[in-house]
């Protein structure tokens, strides 16, 4: 409901943000506060009271901060920018998320969850290999990796494997391999991708290996 209410006073008060800060533009803001707020607190179990946790008492502290920012330190013009630029991104990322999350529902129903934690339940370099090729094979565009890859952690994943195919999903796939091969060379090419595997597989070990300590 929230996002959605979001939606509404953003479309309102943001698409004509140049003619002038409007009542939708301050409801829109105060609504994305409020909502960040909203979602810091945890849950008491078996009860409807709230945990106040360091979460939400950071994020006060930074929206305090950012409502002084913004009112002390920039002018009209520097915020109408801050808020057009913000609005502009989000209507170029918020359709690739929407379609990542339905990606990751459909997908974490069709792969059984034993393939995902016998292939990469583990921090073994050969786990984290498996995550780079993966990386490699199933190019997701950006963005669209997030949901995907909280679907495999929610699979089984282990961290240091899933932190490779995060490392690895941006900087190779098949396409630009493709691609490269033809304009560096295989040689080149070859180099590239094996540092790139490399690296993404070591930083993924250790990063098992320091999540796990």
């Amino acid at each position: 409901f929230m996002l959605a209410l979001i939606g509404l006073l953003a479309w309102k008060g943001f698409e004509k943000i140049f003619a002038g800060f409007s009542g939708w533009t301050l409801a829109a803001l105060v609504a994305i506060a409020l909502t960040i707020l909203i979602a810091a607190p945890i849950e008491t179990a078996g009860s409807l009271t709230l945990g106040i946790n360091g979460r939400f008492v950071a994020e006060v502290l930074l929206l305090a901060a950012v409502g002084w920012l913004g009112a002390t330190r920039f002018n009209r013009d520097d915020l109408t920018g801050w808020i057009w630029e913000t609005w502009k991104f989000v209507k170029q990322i918020f359709p690739l998320l929407i379609v990542g999350v339905f990606l990751a529902g459909v997908v974490k129903n069709i792969i059984p969850a034993q393939w995902v934690q016998s292939l990469a339940g583990q921090n073994t370099l050969l786990a984290n290999f498996v995550g780079v090729v993966f990386g490699v094979f199933m190019y997701f565009p950006t963005l669209v990796e997030v949901p995907v890859a909280k679907m495999f952690l929610d699979l089984g994943m282990a961290r240091g494997p899933l932190l490779a195919y995060l490392l690895a999903d941006p900087e190779l796939s098949l396409q630009s391999i493709l691609v490269l091969n033809k304009i560096m060379g295989r040689k080149k090419v070859a180099l590239y991708v094996g540092l790139v595997a490399v690296l993404a597989t070591t930083a993924g070990w250790l990063f098992g290996l320091i999540v796990a300590a």
